[in-house]
């Protein structure tokens, strides 16, 4: 059955992140958060904006005979992933439940080592945006440049686990993880689902609650379950979120 060893590097209520600053709508200091993931093995670029406290772990997940038991990693285990998590220039992490006039949550990026398989690696370039998101890398999902992704999104490089024979000593040996990538100069509308092994172009339009299960090239806009191309942009831009003619 599998065994789950975890380390959450940092989760809403984690005292040690809260911190008072002057009066405003932000309980915490973006600087003082980004420091402390630093230190925690998250490589956050100086210009990065952590706003508010994202729900981050580690996993380190086992096929082994008996029960699954759930314990904290030790400073070794937590070592092998320092660096997997990668935050760039300019970008904007957000993660708030409350004060938004709509539906979000804390940001969750979550990075998985199954068996002897190296930790799953989640790389966010420059100039990214993204709020109440959640990343789930068993081998590597890769946001580029200028991307970005509204509350609510869901995007896995992995199922996470079998549809048959689960709790068995080989479940995940039998998983499939397939890299996931989002082009530069996309935008990933609110609720939608990216899946594993699907590379999504440049200066794409995932629309709103689509589920995307096969790659987009670039200059598409998608909507549904499962997502299908429904225009293709005439002209494409580098900004995230210039919508020009379309055809």
């Amino acid at each position: 059955m599998p065994t789950y060893r975890s380390k959450f590097v940092s989760l809403p209520d984690d005292q040690d992140f809260i911190k008072q600053v002057e009066e405003g709508p932000f309980q915490t200091d973006p600087e003082h958060v980004a420091n402390l993931l630093r230190e925690r093995g998250i490589t956050v670029d100086d210009s990065a904006v952590i706003s508010n406290v994202p729900r981050i772990c580690f996993t380190s997940v086992h096929d082994e005979a008996g029960y699954s038991v759930y314990k904290e990693m030790n400073k070794l285990e937590i070592e092998e992933f320092r660096g997997v998590i990668s935050i760039g220039k300019n970008s904007f992490i957000e993660s708030d439940s409350d004060r938004p006039p709509f539906h979000s949550a804390s940001t969750k990026l979550t990075s998985v080592k199954a068996n002897a398989n190296p930790p799953g690696k989640i790389t966010i370039g420059d100039r990214v945006q993204m709020m109440g998101v959640a990343i789930v890398a068993y081998s590597h999902v890769e946001i580029c440049d200028d991307v970005g992704i509204a509350p609510m999104v869901t995007i896995m490089d992995c199922d996470g686990h079998t549809t048959e024979g689960r709790g068995t000593d080989t479940e995940i040996a039998r998983l499939e993880a397939l890299p996931v990538k989002i082009g530069s100069g996309s935008w990933i509308g609110t609720g939608a689902v990216i899946m594993k092994g699907v590379e999504i172009g440049k200066n794409c339009v995932v629309s709103a609650n689509s589920v995307v299960v096969r790659s987009v090239p670039d200059g598409s806009i998608v909507m549904g379950n499962p997502a299908r191309i429904v225009k293709s942009l005439k002209t494409q831009q580098t900004a995230p979120l210039s919508r020009e003619a379309t055809e």
